[in-house]
């Protein structure tokens, strides 16, 4: 296996423990039973709604709000972050997720793409047959 595609599978499966950890929401439906609509199925916030988490969260203080800046996940609020997640899980501010550092943006990118564009190949021509 190519080190890069391996540091890829790994930095992926660091990311999901990193979202088990924290217990980051990111299923539609459950957010909506929650009063609350995310921009994207992926369960994210856009910056123009973080204050309804930040309310949501004063009321619920099982919840807390995961930011997403910079190709880093930090596990609190950062103002004027790119996204924000809700979260339900260990809430210690100082976990942090930081994507770039085994691979490049660039890499990430490009590795992932060669790794599941057959994979939606076949999905999108799954029909077909």
């Amino acid at each position: 296996m190519d080190s890069r595609r391996k540091k890829f599978d790994d930095t992926a499966n660091e990311h999901n423990r990193f979202c088990k950890q924290v217990g980051r929401v990111w299923l539609y439906h459950i957010l909506s039973f929650l009063d609350l609509e995310p921009d994207a199925l992926s369960g994210h916030f856009e910056p123009r709604k973080v204050q309804t988490l930040i309310d949501f969260c004063a009321e619920n203080p099982e919840y807390h709000i995961i930011s997403c800046n910079d190709h880093k996940i930090y596990n609190k609020y950062i103002p004027n972050a790119n996204c924000y997640y809700l979260a339900d899980g260990d809430q210690d501010p100082d976990l942090l997720f930081d994507f770039s550092m085994r691979l490049s943006v660039d890499e990430l990118l490009q590795i992932g793409h060669a790794k599941f564009s057959p994979i939606l190949g076949q999905i999108k021509h799954g029909r077909d047959s």
